[in-house]
């Protein structure tokens, strides 16, 4: 029995001194590892490479993921930013359509300061998609009446035909109801033109008057309307020697398509 305890002891003894000798040896800054050492390297390793390869696969999965959700708040971020800049960019829009029409009227104002302005937005209009009959918020308490011409900046649309308190029904001259005298501003011809079932604008002309495409058309002082408004170009001339007058087709100065505000002129004839 006290054999086997002193071997025990030799062989601890001798295990201790190897131990001792390999981490001098190792300290001494050897580059080769010892066969004991190369023998249990050999067996963690591969151990170390799994723990190594499931750890890089977890901190690349998690990192995606991370990076995936940083993008994704990203571009919602970027769809924010986007839809503001795209109402932005309506509200501009609109500001310099408005901006256009009011130049538009204030440079006709400058050239026809004889007559009153009053502004007015239209509120209704007949089904379809021309304005040949629409309302307006003003009425008879804001000084409009009967017969009063309503324009834009780029020419004539119509006549008031009815008016309330706060509000007005105008016929445009587009309707097949209206009939407008004219006349041809480079010639000084005189003549009638008409709205048609189509929202169109056709003159009658006497046979021997002097018009062309591309005259500019304004109304003349034989009707409820104020002298000189632009009403249009002429498109086209045919003549009609068996009715002894030519057909004028002419192009509204207006789009009667795409009305929002009006400005209603005082009826000069009314004023005296």
């Amino acid at each position: 029995m006290r054999f086997f305890k002193n071997k025990l002891l030799i062989i601890t003894a001798v295990l201790s001194a190897l131990l001792l000798a390999a981490i001098i040896f190792t300290a001494t800054g050897r580059t080769r590892p010892t066969p004991i050492e190369g023998v249990i390297g050999g067996v963690i390793s591969p151990v170390q490479r799994v723990f190594y390869a499931t750890g890089d696969f977890f901190e690349k999965t998690f990192g995606n993921l991370f990076n995936i959700r940083n993008v994704m708040k990203e571009n919602e971020q970027m769809k924010e930013e986007l839809t503001k800049l795209q109402d932005q960019n309506r509200q501009l829009y609109q500001l310099a359509v408005e901006n256009q029409q009011l130049r538009s009227i204030l440079q006709f104002k400058e050239n026809n300061a004889q007559y009153t302005y009053i502004g007015a937005n239209i509120t209704g209009k007949d089904p379809g998609n021309w304005f040949d009959i629409f309302t307006i918020n003003k009425g008879t308490s804001h000084g409009l009446e009967v017969n009063d011409a309503v324009i834009t900046g780029e020419g004539l649309i119509g006549r008031i035909i009815e008016a309330g308190a706060s509000y007005s029904k105008v016929l445009s001259i587009i309707d097949e109801r209206s009939s407008v005298s004219i006349l041809v501003n480079r010639t000084r011809d005189i003549g009638i033109v008409s709205g048609t079932t189509n929202s169109d604008l056709v003159a009658i002309m006497p046979l021997e008057a002097d018009i062309i495409k591309g005259d500019e058309i304004i109304s003349s002082d034989f009707s409820t309307f104020p002298k000189g408004l632009f009403i249009g170009k002429v498109k086209s001339v045919t003549k009609e020697e068996y009715k002894l007058h030519k057909m004028v087709l002419i192009e509204p100065a207006v789009d009667f398509k795409r009305l929002e505000q009006v400005f209603v002129v005082k009826n000069i004839k009314t004023q005296e």
